[in-house]
């Protein structure tokens, strides 16, 4: 069965090799009797140039993103969009009520600044340094007395308290010793308890659940407990007679003492208030004789800031006027009078080696966007295999989508030198300057552009289609006394139909276009090139 089944395949291999054998020579080689069936291109010399194809679009030489520096209302809209501006000319406004205030007070702050400078810089005459040092003595003076004062006033409360707390001390000791007022506290306790006795009689025989005028034994209680309140009243009439001197000190050192306490607190005050005074004297003597170097440069550095500060706000206040930048169009305007302006928004992206925006699909957030139009331009983005052929000064030839049958040559101003991605696909955009301009076109057109990146002049050429390749050599089948002979050859630039051929073959020399015969019942069909038929080969 193994043996069979490598017969059929021995079998099958050899058929293919006959049937192979038998096409290359049907399609590639000739016969002497054939010879005037083939189709030859005699070997010549003409220009062939190799070319790139991009498309892209028209853009502006230059644009410009318009808009205020400064927040505000727009006042005034004074171009719209179309019209054709020149660098200078005022645009819009917006209200400058803030930025003017702003300007006042600035310029306020600079005349303070100027005179503290004028007065740092003016030097004392000997009464002014005579006058500090009379404050300094001044203020020594009045620290010295502030002091004394506090002193004294503390030396006599403390004396006061101590006056008090002996008194106190003295009219206890003798209240303590009081034989009378001793009885009166002892009457006072056994009436007390004589009271408390009658209130539990009261409790005990229950007059509580009654009310005056009262019955029974709660008559009599209620009569006792009323004598015996009395008494206790009386007693303590008494006992309080006895003390009332002994309170009356005590009420007297209490307030004594906190006299002593604010007198103490308001006392350091003065002194820490006085000792300020000496202070301020002293740097103020200091600083009007001692540092005046330190204070004019001090005043030098306020000054300059002020300054500052008035340019900025002079500046701003310029900024609620907007102007033109340079001479062009007006592609846009965001926003109308009554809306608040749109502040330092948008910015534009420049094409490779020119003033030229990048095309893009999203609208700019500037407020107005002005174009140079003066010339276009066309940026492409090229794929990266076509990119890597692209040089400067390159010829190109530009056709419109939108202007039918208008071809405008150019030139390859540059290549960018980084790529952009957009969703995976890798292109570098390239800006070409077009020779001459065409009042048909206008911004954002779609333009194709063919750059020649390669041109042989006088070259010795042979078709595309007379070329193979075979493991990376070039051959064309040079039709030499009635034969094909394969012949290996050197190229050059590759153009879109003819090859630059720099050895193998010269002028004058046959090359035979591959054509392809399909025999059939009654003879053979041939297809190929200069007979009409298809052409089989292949561009180096």
């Amino acid at each position: 069965m193994l043996k069979n089944t490598r017969l059929v395949v021995a079998a099958l291999a050899a058929i293919a090799l006959v049937l192979g054998g038998l096409i290359y020579r049907d399609v590639f080689v000739g016969t002497k009797s054939a010879g005037n069936a083939l189709n030859l291109y005699t070997v010549g010399r003409r220009t062939v140039t190799a070319s790139v194809i991009g498309t892209g679009n028209l853009v502006p030489m230059q644009q410009a993103n318009v808009s205020f520096k400064v927040g505000g209302a727009l006042t005034e809209i004074d171009v719209r969009v179309g019209d054709h501006v020149t660098a200078g000319q005022v645009l819009a406004k917006i209200d400058p009520t803030q930025e003017e205030n702003a300007l006042a007070s600035a310029q306020a702050n600079l005349a303070l600044a100027q005179a503290n400078l004028q007065t740092a810089e003016t030097p004392l005459t000997q009464a002014q340094i005579t006058q500090l040092r009379n404050n300094l003595a001044n203020a020594q003076q009045q620290y010295n007395d502030t002091v004394a004062q506090v002193n004294l006033t503390n030396t006599q409360d403390a004396n006061q308290v101590t006056a008090d707390q002996n008194q106190l001390a003295a009219d206890q000791q003798a209240l303590t010793f009081n034989s009378a007022y001793q009885a009166t506290k002892q009457t006072l306790t056994t009436d007390q308890a004589t009271l408390q006795a009658a209130i539990n009689q009261f409790q005990a025989d229950g007059c509580n659940s009654q009310t005056y005028p009262y019955s029974g034994p709660c008559v009599a209680d209620f009569s006792a407990v009323s004598s015996d309140q009395g008494k206790v009243n009386s007693d303590q009439l008494a006992v309080n007679g006895y003390t009332s001197q002994v309170n009356a000190d005590q009420a007297k050192l209490n307030l004594d003492t906190a006299k002593q306490q604010n007198d103490k607190t308001s006392g350091q005050r003065s002194v820490n208030s006085a000792a300020a005074s000496v202070t301020s004297a002293q740097d103020n003597l200091n600083t009007q004789t001692e540092t005046k170097p330190n204070q004019i440069l001090s005043a030098q550095a306020s000054l300059a800031g002020a300054q500052v500060a008035v340019q900025t706000a002079q500046q701003n206040l310029s900024n609620t006027t907007l102007v033109a930048p340079m001479d062009g169009v007006v592609n846009s305007i965001n926003g109308v009078v009554g809306e608040t302006a749109i502040t330092g928004s948008g910015t534009t992206s420049e094409a490779p080696g020119s003033q030229a925006p990048l095309p893009t699909g999203a609208a700019s957030s500037a407020f107005m966007v002005i174009g140079d139009i003066s010339g276009l331009e066309v940026v492409i983005p090229f794929a990266e295999s076509d990119a890597s052929k692209l040089a400067v000064n390159q010829d190109t030839s530009v056709s419109f989508d939108a202007v039918p049958n208008l071809t405008i040559s150019g030139h390859v101003v540059a290549v960018a030198s980084a790529a952009t991605v957009q969703s995976g696909v890798v292109n570098y955009y390239a800006t070409v300057a077009l020779n001459q301009t065409n009042a048909a076109l206008k911004q954002g057109m779609t333009s194709n552009a063919t750059v020649i990146v390669s041109k042989a002049t006088n070259a010795v050429v042979v078709p595309n289609l007379a070329i193979t390749r075979l493991a990376g050599q070039a051959y064309v089948n040079v039709y030499v006394n009635g034969r094909e002979v394969q012949t290996a050859i050197q190229t050059g630039v590759v153009g879109d139909q003819f090859t630059e051929i720099t050895g193998g073959v010269s002028d004058g020399a046959q090359v035979v276009i591959p054509t392809l015969r399909v025999s059939g019942s009654s003879g053979s069909t041939r297809f190929g090139g200069g007979g009409g038929g298809v052409r089989i080969g292949g561009g180096g």
